[in-house]
């Protein structure tokens, strides 16, 4: 016996295939990413000129914005996309992308943070590095402290991508799961229907 499809259900098959590259391909960078193997993202490409507006931008606001504007910007412009796309474009798989893309922002960050001693990495420009400076200021420029600070945000990161992931693998699901998945959540969380469909 074989079953017909609408092209309502044919159009959600392909859709659940075509996204299936990039979930694999965001799983891996979540695995690299947050098992350290890899420091590097392609995403790093657009995070740079983001992380460079923010001091830009922020100079004026004097010396420890202007250093902190970098990592504002680089995690307030995906999370800003996030918020868009949920609450004026109704998107929520691309909420989910960029939500993935807020959590690789920290394990940018917490990598940048982790050489705050060493001054180990390539800068733009040979400027100061950023987190050499704000942790100086904030009496947090010990071994242990830098390690302890670096460490919690590239976990956050992990998790946030986790999250991310998780969040944009929902759409590829067939829609059935999909509705149980929404159902379950929705009834404990009902803020979080928003999310999901």
């Amino acid at each position: 016996m074989s079953v017909r499809l609408s092209s309502g259900e044919n159009a959600e098959r392909a859709l659940g295939w075509l996204l299936l590259p990039l979930l694999i391909l965001m799983a891996w960078w979540t695995v690299s990413l947050g098992s350290g193997r890899s420091t590097w993202c392609f995403l790093d490409y657009v995070n740079l000129p983001f992380h460079e507006a923010g001091h830009v931008f922020l100079r004026p606001f004097g010396k420890t914005i202007h250093y902190l504007g970098g990592t504002i910007f680089q995690l307030t412009i995906p999370l800003g996309l996030c918020v868009y796309f949920i609450l004026r474009n109704h998107k929520p798989f691309a909420a989910a992308i960029c939500f993935w893309w807020f959590g690789q922002n920290f394990i940018n960050i917490g990598w940048y943070m982790s050489s705050a001693r060493t001054l180990d990495i390539p800068l733009v420009g040979g400027g100061d590095h950023d987190w050499n400076e704000l942790f100086y200021r904030f009496n947090l420029l010990t071994e242990d402290s830098v390690v302890r600070v670096s460490t919690l945000t590239h976990r956050i990161g992990v998790l946030l991508m986790l999250i991310g992931l998780a969040w944009a693998v929902h759409f590829a699901l067939p829609p059935s799961a999909q509705d149980r998945i929404k159902d379950t959540l929705a009834s404990r969380f009902p803020a979080l229907r928003l999310l999901l469909e």
